[in-house]
């Protein structure tokens, strides 16, 4: 049953914040999203991503009208999921195939178009920055930078890594809440290829290509978006660097450069891919960080976490948007055996949502440290278990955590990759 003064306010228009709004809108329970964008295109980057083994719970989240329209998202909107799909990962010193990792009916979605599909049919506010949270017996308040003052009877966080709402639930101990930075540093830029690397590329595979090297360095080159007429392509490499780069506060210029000096031992085509991006094509840079899920007290039921505000992980298994995904559709089957009860709901969905997160935070930083040691790549959790979901992966459990550096998280708020 849905109390008549019930009101959910969801802090953050990504992944996680928007199939929630999905999962209370056909629960008939209101709610609004408020997100610190000033638009759905301000920001200068769009990127991509994959959805592995929550497809099925993805359409748990959305009406059918909906979830028949998401491979229009896709980076190739006419690329039909197929269950022999593959992730190649070659040397990229020798150019070697060195697996052919299963991705049974995988798809890599654009982040722009994705949330645009997302927000139909839900109130999304922009250029609400969470300024305050505040809390009584009868729910909860939030005030934003604008000096607007929204009530409810329950607030989710879902604005990404760096959650004011994770801030304000461990506000008794701040450091509860702060990001861990990784060893890991990672540059992507967004361009074209000349014709005859395009072809080179799409030999070894139509849509994506991964390499690993003595050196550390992983690169992933994939389709961003393919239309009938031309084709744009992400590149993405990172490296471990305990030390400041300096990259961020250098500017995109320093970056690509360094991107194309990285690429100089790398084989054909991958070198000559990296080293044909435009000089003046933007490039960002960030080191990675993550938090690994703890319990935190809700309120009684009135503040909660979602998506990379309440498991915030490293990339390299693709498992972000999976998890995200994982929120929102346990989110439905709480308020579902809960009767809509939101308290309830809430609770259930946290007992779930806490051991599944830290498990796919720990075992995504075990794979990320060993994927740039080629000593351990042949053991990492990718390489051995692809991109299966985390409880199936049999390894982690926390093992790669105490290998961890503990640096600060370098540069601005800003994540260079969210859900």
């Amino acid at each position: 049953m849905i109390a008549s003064e019930e009101r959910v306010l969801i802090v953050g228009a990504g992944s996680s914040g928007l199939l929630i709004a999905q999962v209370l809108k056909k629960a008939g329970i209101p709610a609004a999203v408020f997100e610190q964008d000033t638009s759905p295109t301000s920001r200068h980057r769009d990127w991509n991503f994959g959805i592995y083994w929550a497809q099925s719970r993805l359409e748990e989240c959305l009406p059918p009208d909906l979830h028949d329209l998401v491979k229009r998202t896709q980076t190739d909107p006419a690329y039909e999921p197929s269950p022999d799909e593959k992730l190649n990962v070659f040397n990229g010193h020798t150019g070697e195939l060195m697996n052919n990792l299963p991705a049974p009916y995988s798809m890599r979605i654009r982040r722009r178009p994705w949330l645009e599909l997302l927000k139909t049919g839900i109130d999304v506010r922009y250029g609400k920055k969470l300024s305050s949270v505040s809390v009584t017996d009868s729910g909860v308040t939030v005030c934003f930078s604008d000096g607007t003052l929204e009530t409810g009877t329950l607030l989710i966080g879902a604005e990404g890594a760096h959650s004011p709402t994770r801030e304000f639930l461990f506000r008794s101990s701040p450091q509860e809440a702060a990001l861990l930075s990784c060893p890991i540093v990672t540059t992507a830029t967004l361009t074209t290829f000349p014709p005859e690397i395009a072809r080179e590329l799409a030999k070894l595979h139509h849509r994506h290509i991964l390499t690993f090297d003595p050196d550390g360095l992983f690169v992933w080159i994939g389709v961003h978006e393919r239309t009938s007429t031309e084709c744009s392509y992400m590149i993405l490499i990172s490296w471990e660097s305990k030390e400041d780069t300096g990259l961020r506060e250098a500017g995109s210029d320093a970056i690509l450069a360094d991107l194309k000096a990285r690429a100089e031992k790398l084989a054909f085509p991958f070198k000559d891919a990296i080293q044909s991006v435009p000089d003046g094509t933007r490039a960002w840079h960030a080191r990675l960080s993550y938090w690994p899920t703890k319990p935190w007290d809700n309120l009684n039921g009135k503040v909660t976490l979602a998506g990379d505000a309440a498991h915030a992980m490293t990339f390299h298994r693709g498992q972000g948007l999976g998890n995200a995904i994982a929120d929102a559709a346990e989110f439905q089957a709480c308020l579902s055996s809960s009767n809509n009860n939101l308290v309830e709901a809430v609770a259930k969905y946290e007992k779930e949502m806490w051991a599944r997160g830290l498990e796919a935070v720990q075992v995504n930083l075990e794979n990320t440290i060993a994927l740039h040691d080629w000593r351990k790549v042949l053991l990492s959790p990718f390489y051995r278990a692809g991109i299966k979901r985390d409880s199936e992966v049999g390894v982690g459990k926390g093992g790669g955590l105490e290998e961890n550096w503990k640096g600060s998280v370098e540069g601005d708020k800003g994540e260079l990759f969210d859900e």
